[in-house]
């Protein structure tokens, strides 16, 4: 009974229904005048097919109104019921996907961080490859925190990086697997996310990310082409390029992660948000800034 005076105050947002349905409800009482049931005998018969059609017409409306709340009703609670595993799913595998991209750069220990695929050995590799470029790690191996990077060094030390060939076969390789773990994550929620509208919609970022990590992986590729073809000159365009697909990665990987948060309702976050954009030492626009 709740649900119809529900529905009946939803379809009385309405005017025109609402006096539809009023002048229904009086209808009999009007024609069972005797003025009006004599003014209107000649088409008795009419007036109360003209009435049924009414009755019927507001009636269906009103089981509409009815059926379509319940409708959102449910896709509410499915959406989020996704909310708490596929979000939470789909989060935790941008946040290594883009943890991937940053380790590299800023010395970060993800075997530390215990994200799956990564040893100790990778790690010092890492830190070897840093310190042989005169960059110290912005993380200590012991930190599981990300909101400390800044990112103003950071476009500075990967424009120096970017020199660095072993560092440039090093960011091809993890660029191209964090690519196949992000698309595989995808691949294995779409199905479930499919079937609810507001959480389909959630997906549009992810595939952005996608198509950006095949850019960046692809200017990595490049450059180490040309390094390899020509190790005494620096490549200008080349990492230029890298610096810019680079730069928007990580930019989308931040701004899909931060939505995916506010749906998955973790308890904590810990992760890297934007913040403004600086300028680095060579010139190209950095806009890897956090809160």
């Amino acid at each position: 009974m709740g649900r119809v005076f529900r529905g009946l105050w939803t379809a009385g947002r309405r005017p025109w229904l609402v006096l539809a349905a009023i002048a229904l409800i009086l209808s009999p009482s009007l024609l069972d005048l005797t003025e009006v049931d004599t003014a209107t005998a000649g088409f008795a018969h009419t007036r109360d097919a003209v009435i049924g059609l009414i009755g019927i017409f507001i009636t269906a409306r009103i089981v509409d109104t009815l059926g379509k709340r319940r409708s959102d009703a449910r896709d509410k609670e499915r959406f989020q019921g996704i909310s708490t595993i596929a979000f939470r799913g789909l989060s935790q595998t941008v946040n290594d996907v883009g943890r991937m991209l940053l380790a590299p750069a800023v010395g970060a220990d993800l075997y530390s961080a215990g994200i799956p695929g990564f040893g100790a050995a990778e790690h010092a590799a890492n830190l070897a490859i840093l310190r042989s470029c005169g960059i110290e790690p912005q993380l200590a191996s012991t930190s599981g925190f990300w909101d400390h990077i800044d990112d103003a060094r950071l476009a500075t030390d990967l424009d120096r990086l970017c020199s660095d060939r072993e560092f440039v076969g090093l960011m091809l390789r993890v660029t191209s697997a964090a690519r196949r773990r992000l698309q595989q994550s995808m691949a294995e929620w779409a199905p479930v996310m499919i079937t609810v509208p507001a959480a389909n919609d959630e997906l549009g970022p992810g595939w952005v990310l996608a198509d950006q990590l095949v850019l960046l992986a692809e200017s990595w590729r490049a450059l180490a082409i040309e390094l390899d073809d020509a190790p005494a000159s620096r490549p200008v365009e080349a990492v230029g390029r890298v610096q810019g697909h680079y730069v928007e990665t990580i930019q989308q990987y931040r701004a899909w992660l931060d939505t995916l948060q506010k749906h998955a309702h973790l308890p904590t976050r810990g992760f890297v948000t934007p913040r403004p954009v600086q300028q680095s030492a060579s010139g190209h626009t950095a806009s890897l800034e956090h809160a």
